[in-house]
């Protein structure tokens, strides 16, 4: 039998990826009839449900690429596409109608490649800590959302992940190191707190976030992800079928 944290954390990336696959369907709906806010809302919603399982997508690239290249990944002679390439059409110009037609075959297999995962409860919290990393070395800088600049909107949801992570090995961290594990808990409470009290971050511009909330958050993002990779490594024992939490 698998450990809890694995069955938990299965049914969190499929409910992210359900919400992604319906997002999609959305804002090709959206774009369809022609209703730009509406995509441009649509838009930002599938940004943060991928923002939920991207970095699980690093074995296989030719999807991850299809649903969430920026235009520095794009090679000479190749098209761009994904996600950023419809978020330049909706800010900035561009057919987003056109780039938008293979996205939700791409966004189906992503669930359904996903929906077969199987983490050990350290992969899980590691999964989590690189989450926290890439919101301090992409998000927090404005490296991602390069034309609506809104990346507040990936601070928050991988954030999320990285907590949603965290949840699904709780249980078995409680037992096996209870003093750290409420300190993380404390870690991440105060996080998202201080997510929450951006505001909404679909209206929440780059340029608004000043450089003392961006330093503020990156150490708090960097001292939670810390205390987590302390926490994951002390899993590493319970990653076998016979492990339970």
């Amino acid at each position: 039998m698998a450990p809890l944290a694995t069955k938990l954390f299965r049914i969190d990336i499929g409910n992210a990826t359900a919400a992604f696959v319906t997002a999609v369907g959305r804002l090709q709906s959206d774009l369809a009839a022609g209703q730009v806010p509406a995509a441009k809302e649509d838009e930002l919603a599938a940004q943060g449900d991928y923002d939920y399982f991207r970095l699980l997508e690093t074995d296989n690239s030719v999807n991850a690429s299809t649903l969430d290249e920026t235009i520095t990944d794009v090679q000479p002679g190749q098209t761009f596409g994904g996600l950023h390439a419809i978020e330049r059409d909706l800010w900035v110009s561009g057919d987003a109608l056109s780039d938008a037609s293979g996205l939700e075959p791409q966004a189906q297999v992503a669930e359904f490649i996903l929906s077969r995962l199987t983490l050990p409860p350290e992969a899980i919290g590691t999964t989590g800590v690189d989450e926290l990393n890439w919101v301090n070395d992409v998000a927090i800088p404005g490296r991602e959302e390069w034309y609506s600049h809104l990346d507040a909107v990936d601070i928050s949801a991988t954030i999320a992940a990285a907590d949603q992570a965290f949840d699904a090995v709780e249980p078995l961290a409680h037992q096996v190191a209870p003093s750290l594990t409420v300190v993380v808990a404390g870690r991440f409470a105060t996080l998202e707190n201080d997510v929450a009290e951006l505001g909404p971050v679909t209206d929440l511009p780059d340029s608004a976030l000043s450089s003392t909330t961006r330093l503020s958050l990156s150490q708090q993002v960097d001292a939670t992800a810390d205390g987590l990779a302390q926490l994951s490594a002390t899993l590493v024992p319970y990653g076998t079928s016979a492990a339970s939490s």
